[in-house]
């Protein structure tokens, strides 16, 4: 198991690259911490905007992309939660359309829950009410360890997993498979995503962005703060190309990247003494 900690996403990505690219295969286990998961700094953006740019080389999905599949953050801010649940109906249909997926976004299995009866539900809709109920006790503290997102069967837990449609997967597919979150000391949000696979340069900026959007989310619903954002990658990859029949950018592409990203840290760490 490695851990790395961080005040912002994008440090937290780095640390990890760079700790992957050393050991130059997947590790299993790699924890990340976000201390401040919503905090964006001038360094933040400029490492963000380089990967976002050596993805754009290489015809991939742009963080932004990957982190609303997780979480549409423009529509919840055009129009709030009911905006949000709206998802199955307004956006989801035309990502089915344009890219042949059957088996549904985060986003979607976020806000919509085909049941055993027949029926659906609403599990982030769910896990809301639960936490403003919690938070209103008076007879004693909230409990703190009882809202899981974790898209399976259970009523109260919204997974990303769903056996009957992704037992099939390998390495393509659904990868986030478990959300928990946890009221800290201060009733502030802990949130922990837990990945069966994570592709350290395509996917993993994207997936921080879109899990810290959906704490800040839950958290404002509620009236409370966020606390740390919690990543664990039971095998995290820094993968060197888009897959075995694709362009590959190779160890050389990543070394420049990483390289990259380096120097912008140290750019801004010397501006800081100065």
């Amino acid at each position: 198991m490695k851990t790395r900690t961080h005040q912002t996403r994008a440090g937290a990505w780095l640390e990890a690259a760079e700790l992957l690219f050393d050991a130059k295969s997947p590790i299993y286990n790699l924890i990340l911490e976000v201390e401040q998961p919503g905090l964006a700094t001038a360094e933040s953006r400029a490492i963000e905007a380089r990967v976002d740019g050596f993805l754009k080389e290489w015809d991939c999905q742009p963080i932004q992309t990957v982190a609303d599949t997780i979480f549409p953050a423009t529509e919840y801010i055009a129009g709030g939660l009911k905006q949000l649940y709206e998802y199955p109906e307004t956006i989801y249909p035309h990502i089915k359309s344009i890219t042949a997926n059957s088996k549904g976004t985060y986003a979607l299995r976020l806000v919509r829950r085909n049941c055993s009866d027949k029926s659906t539900m609403n599990p982030l809709d769910t896990l809301i009410d639960k936490l403003k109920a919690e938070l209103k006790r008076k007879t004693s503290g909230p409990m703190k360890a009882i809202y899981e997102l974790d898209m399976g069967m259970e009523p109260l837990e919204l997974k990303f997993y769903e056996a009957e449609i992704d037992h099939g997967n390998h390495r393509s597919g659904q990868c986030l498979s478990h959300v928990s979150l946890k009221l800290g000391p201060n009733r502030e949000l802990y949130l922990t995503a837990l990945y069966r696979y994570q592709y350290f340069v395509q996917k993993t900026i994207g997936n921080l962005k879109g899990l810290a959007r959906l704490q800040e989310c839950i958290a404002r619903e509620v009236g409370i703060p966020t606390g740390p954002l919690v990543c664990h990658a039971t095998l995290a990859a820094l993968e060197s190309g888009k897959g075995a029949k694709e362009p590959a950018w190779g160890r050389q592409g990543l070394a420049v990247l990483i390289d990259d990203c380096r120097k912008i840290r140290e750019q801004y760490r010397l501006k800081a003494v100065a």
